[in-house]
């Protein structure tokens, strides 16, 4: 197992710990992942090191660690897809380049039919349905329940990180306040990651009593939490792929109340083994819950059917389907040679899934064979990355010539007046996202952007083209983009809590600076530097919609992480010119185009 690893200590068997983790706020929860690029050199000597059968990926196009083992991976590959929801902006933006990367998977899995259709959304293709398992062996009806917990007081039990807003807490909290007013002595346990503090003062604004936050449960006492109380509540508002607690819960014999989400309901069933209320709506919720606490028959109905559903998660048969799919995998790759998986002992595997629960782990199963190092292919210069946008740019820059020549070319108004214009709206911005009109500060941004094609189509239709003229523009662009990352800063300032928020604007700030500088240091000494993924067009295109449709975190942490993997790959650009050029001549290598942008006929490395 290989996956990212925020404690240097950690001496797991079979664990191999690549990057340190970071955690990213995306699609309403906390992704916990890479972004550093080292791993991407560890992963392909790893992979050059040693052979296997099959490779196993959960989240496979998510950033870095998945990717570069797809990328690198001379296996056949599994990958198994775990989010879910509406949209996702970084599927959306990136899906030509992924759905290449996607080709390199030789079994697609999906935790649930939700997940699976989430992923077709972006990537097409047969998606087999293998749910999360559970270690049915240590969540089971046999657990002592904690003497601390349980007592006469109705409970009910939230498991969960209640500061993310999708799993619903914020509902939970003016339901039970229902709740208490039928029943005074009813009490509310909370187990999880998160702040307390500002839940206990809505909680006290509510009039809420016997809130009791536990913190996080270890690994031995979580079954007894579910032995201990009443019901689960899972208020989950949405994005939930599936219901692992709540499977958790049922195969402990614990009755469950729970939103009706597509996640949820295909793990319980209405009035089987728990109840199903519509989302974020705290009445129905209340409702939901004195009717199970009020009910001791229902209870006990519940809690005997429960353990039968969790039956049809349990690891054993969880993991033959897993092996099943690696089979068919390899059979897929090699044909009628296909590789036998011996799978580690049933007991490994509740360790396994632990390991897995996050993006950015990968499996690596199979007999391991050392290889003898390979020799380093040097890539051309002419394999480096176009910007995304170049031939879109180069189409809206050809037709905003023609209008705005017919519109100003007569009007006595120069380019560098446009361009004084679009710094004076760009102070606009940056007051308007201070305040944090952050939809109105898209809307500004777009508009902004747009004087930056005006100007300079401006000067080519009148024929003022000039050099001070283009330093003016480039020279103004810079102070420009630096004052809308300025409002964001501002912004964030004020917001409680926003360390990661701010840490991601400042990284952006660097990444942008160092995308051009590098390129106005490399053009100065006469080399040719227009490659990267992430220049200021696409920059600006993708600020702006993380303002418009309310992803600004995402938005920011993509900026801030290729932001500086572009200035990082104009580096290597620059020194594939210089050094790297004459290395090669002295290697006497055959260059291959190769790497992340290598042709599809060709095995990328």
């Amino acid at each position: 197992i290989i996956a990212p690893s925020s404690r240097a200590d950690l001496d797991a068997p079979g664990l191999v710990s690549l990057g340190s983790v970071m955690p990213i706020p995306i699609n309403g929860s906390v992704a916990r992942t890479t972004l550093s690029p080292v791993v991407i050199d560890e992963v392909s000597a790893l992979l050059a090191r040693t052979r296997f059968d099959v490779i196993h990926l959960h989240e496979p196009l998510a950033p870095i660690l998945p990717l570069s083992v797809l990328n690198a991976s001379p296996s056949p590959n599994v990958g198994t897809f775990h989010a879910s929801g509406d949209r996702s902006l970084a599927y959306a933006a990136s899906r030509r380049l992924l759905n290449w990367l996607a080709q390199r998977l030789t079994v697609r899995v999906a935790v649930s039919p939700a997940a699976a259709r989430f992923a077709q959304q972006y990537f097409a293709g047969e998606y087999t349905i293998i749910p999360n398992g559970v270690d049915t062996e240590r969540f089971n009806t046999r657990v002592e329940p904690l003497p601390h917990v349980r007592n006469e007081q109705p409970t009910i039990l939230f498991v969960g990180r209640f500061e993310e807003p999708r799993k619903g807490f914020s509902v939970l909290l003016p339901a039970f306040a229902e709740v208490q007013r039928v029943m005074p002595n009813a009490r509310l346990l909370v187990v999880g990651r998160g702040d307390p503090g500002p839940f206990q003062a809505q909680a006290e604004a509510l009039g809420v009593r016997d809130l009791v936050f536990e913190g996080v449960a270890s690994a031995d006492d979580l079954p007894r939490y579910y032995r201990s109380v009443d019901l689960l509540c899972a208020p989950s508002t949405g994005q939930e792929s599936f219901g692992i607690i709540l499977a958790e819960a049922m195969s402990s014999g614990c009755p469950v109340v729970a939103s009706e989400i597509e996640g949820y309901a295909q793990v319980v069933t209405h009035r089987r083994q728990g109840l199903l209320v519509p989302p974020c709506q705290p009445d129905a919720l209340a409702g939901a819950l004195l009717h199970v606490l009020s009910d001791r028959q229902l209870r006990d109905q519940f809690a005997v059917a429960g353990p039968e559903t969790a039956a049809r998660y349990a690891w054993h048969d969880v993991s033959e389907r897993v092996v099943e799919v690696y089979e068919r995998a390899c059979f897929t790759a090699k044909g009628s040679a296909a590789c036998q998986v011996i799978m580690p002992s049933l007991p490994l595997l509740p360790n396994t899934s632990t390991l897995l629960a996050g993006p950015g782990a990968a499996v690596l199963t199979a007999p391991v064979v050392q290889l003898a190092p390979t020799p380093t292919i040097y890539p051309e210069s002419q394999g480096a990355t176009p910007m995304l946008t170049e031939p879109f740019e180069a189409r809206v820059r050809a037709i905003t010539q023609r209008v705005v020549g017919h519109v100003l070319g007569r009007s006595g108004i120069t380019p560098n007046m446009l361009t004084i214009l679009g710094l004076i709206l760009t102070l606009g911005v940056t007051a308007t996202l201070a305040t944090g009109h952050l939809v109105w500060g898209g809307i500004l941004v777009l508009l902004t952007s747009a004087f930056d094609m005006f100007d300079g189509a401006l000067a080519r239709a009148t024929k003022r083209n000039s050099t001070f003229g283009a330093f003016f523009d480039s020279t103004i662009d810079r102070y420009s983009e630096a004052l809308i990352f300025l409002g964001l800063l501002l912004y964030y300032q004020r917001v409680p809590g926003a360390h990661f928020e701010l840490s991601f604007v400042y990284l952006a700030i660097i990444g942008s600076l160092m995308v051009s500088y590098t390129r106005a240091r490399a053009e100065a000494l006469g080399l040719e530097c227009k490659v990267g993924i992430l220049a200021r067009p696409e920059r600006i295109i993708l600020l702006s919609l993380g303002l418009l449709i309310g992803w600004l975190n995402f938005t920011l942490a993509i900026l801030a992480l290729f932001t500086n993997f572009t200035a990082a790959q104009r580096i290597y650009h620059v020194w594939l010119q210089t050094e790297g050029k004459e290395r090669r001549v002295a290697e006497t290598v055959k260059p291959q185009r190769r790497g992340w942008f290598a042709s599809r006929d060709q095995s990328p490395s």
